[in-house]
C-alpha cells in the first residue's frame, strides 16, 4: 500500500520543518513519495540506538496533527462568532458612549459656555475565563504499531487529531452555544415569551416575530440591550443599533425543521444564499455533561437573534506542547486553549423562549 497524497504532504512538510529548525530528523528521513515504503520511513525513527530521531518525530508530530486539522476536525458553525486573538493581558475594558442628547438653542445662554457637559459612558470589564488543556499520551507500543503500514500511520495521526483538536473544538462549540442560555439565566439578555413552535403555523409565527425584530435592531433604541437590566435602578439606558449585515439568527434544529429555508429567507427579504450565511442552526440550547445527561436545561429557548458583537470570544493561547517522560518511555502531548468566552451588555440580543427565566430580573422585550 502507498501513502495517501494527504499523508505524503503532511510528512514532507514535517521534514521541511526539520530543515528549517536545524534538527537531525531530516538527515535520516527521506522525502516521501508514493513509492516510499513504510519500512524506509519508520526504521530510522524507531532505531533504539538513535532515540533523538524519535524525539524529533514526536516534537514535529504536533505540527503535523495541526496541519491535519483542516480536513479531519469538527467544523463548528459557531466559529464565525469568535473575535480576534487576545495575546496579552487577562482583561479588556469595553467602553460604549451614548449618543449625545440635544438641547434647545438659547441666544441668551452665556453661562452655558462655561458649563461642563458629561457624556454618558458605559464600561464593562471582560476577563479570560476559560483555561483548558487537552492531553494525550503516546507510548512506544502505539508508535511501533503505527509504523507497520501507511494506513496505520495515517490512522494514528487521525487519532491524535480526533483526541486533541476535536475535543477542543467541540468544547468551543458548547461554550459558544451556552452563552445565550447563561445570559438568559442571569437576566442579562432581552427575551420574549412565545408559544412553543410544534408545527409549521407556530414556527412561522416565531419567524414573523424575528423578522420584526430584525428590522427593529437596525433602529437606535434602548429596547434590545441588557445594560440597564443588569446595572439596576439609577443606571442610564443605552441607545444601540445593529447594521443589518451584523445581525445573526441562531435557531434550534427542531424549529428549523418546521420551516422551509426558502420561507425563512423570504421572511427576512433575503436570497437563500444570503440568509444561510446569517442563520446558525444548533442542536438545541441545553448544556450537557460528558455522559449525555442534562447539566443546564435550555429546552425553553427556541431561537436567538443577536448582533455579532454580543459574542465576546477571544483566543489568548491555542498551541501544542510536548514532553518526553523517560521514566515510562512515553510522550505527552498537551493542547492548551485559553480564551475569553463572554457576552456584551452593550450589543443588541434577544432570546425567544417558551418560559421566563426563574428568579431573574430580565425583562420581556415584547412588553
Amino acid at each position: 500500500m502507498y501513502p495517501s497524497t494527504g499523508l505524503q504532504t503532511a510528512l514532507n512538510k514535517m521534514r521541511e520543518m526539520s530543515v528549517n529548525t536545524n534538527s537531525i530528523y531530516h538527515q535520516y528521513i527521506p522525502v516521501i513519495t508514493e513509492s516510499t515504503s513504510i519500512s524506509d520511513f519508520g526504521t530510522p525513527i524507531l532505531d533504539p540506538q538513535n532515540t533523538a530521531v524519535l524525539n524529533d518525530f514526536v516534537g514535529l508530530l504536533k505540527k503535523v496533527v495541526y496541519t491535519a486539522v483542516y480536513t479531519r476536525t469538527f467544523n463548528s458553525p459557531l466559529a464565525q462568532l469568535e473575535g480576534e486573538s487576545m495575546p496579552l493581558g487577562n482583561f479588556i475594558e469595553d467602553v460604549y458612549v451614548n449618543p449625545i442628547k440635544p438641547r434647545g438653542f438659547n441666544i441668551n445662554d452665556f453661562a452655558g459656555l462655561l458649563q461642563k457637559y458629561e457624556a454618558e459612558v458605559a464600561t464593562q470589564y471582560l476577563a479570560v475565563n476559560s483555561d483548558l488543556q487537552y492531553c494525550v499520551t503516546i507510548t512506544r507500543e502505539k508508535l511501533r504499531n503505527a509504523f507497520t503500514s501507511w494506513a496505520n500511520l495515517e490512522e494514528f495521526i487521525t487519532g491524535m487529531t480526533n483526541a486533541l483538536y476535536n475535543g477542543a473544538y467541540i468544547t468551543r462549540y458548547n461554550q459558544t452555544k451556552g452563552l445565550p442560555l447563561a445570559a438568559f439565566k442571569a437576566g442579562a439578555i432581552k427575551y420574549e415569551t412565545i408559544t412553543n413552535p410544534t408545527d409549521e403555523a407556530t414556527a412561522k409565527a416565531l419567524v414573523r416575530k424575528m423578522r420584526a425584530d430584525y428590522s427593529k435592531f437596525q433602529i437606535p433604541s434602548t429596547r434590545f440591550n441588557a445594560w440597564q437590566d443588569v446595572k439596576g435602578e439609577g443606571a442610564f439606558a443605552l441607545k444601540t443599533w445593529t447594521a443589518p449585515e451584523d445581525i445573526i439568527v441562531m435557531i434550534s434544529a427542531d424549529v428549523e425543521a418546521l420551516v422551509d429555508v426558502e420561507v425563512l429567507a423570504a421572511a427576512f427579504n433575503m436570497s437563500k444564499a444570503d440568509f444561510l450565511g446569517r442563520v446558525i442552526v444548533v442542536d438545541d440550547f441545553t448544556q450537557y455533561n460528558d455522559d449525555g445527561t442534562v447539566a443546564v436545561d435550555g429546552s425553553m429557548i427556541k431561537a436567538v437573534i443577536a448582533d455579532r458583537a454580543w459574542f465576546k470570544i477571544k483566543t489568548q493561547d491555542f498551541d501544542m506542547e510536548d514532553f518526553r517522560n523517560p521514566n515510562n518511555r512515553t510522550y505527552q502531548l498537551y493542547l492548551n486553549d485559553t480564551r475569553m468566552v463572554n457576552y456584551s451588555l452593550f450589543a443588541n440580543a434577544k432570546v425567544y423562549t417558551t418560559s421566563a427565566p426563574s428568579g431573574s430580573d430580565g425583562s420581556d422585550a415584547s412588553e
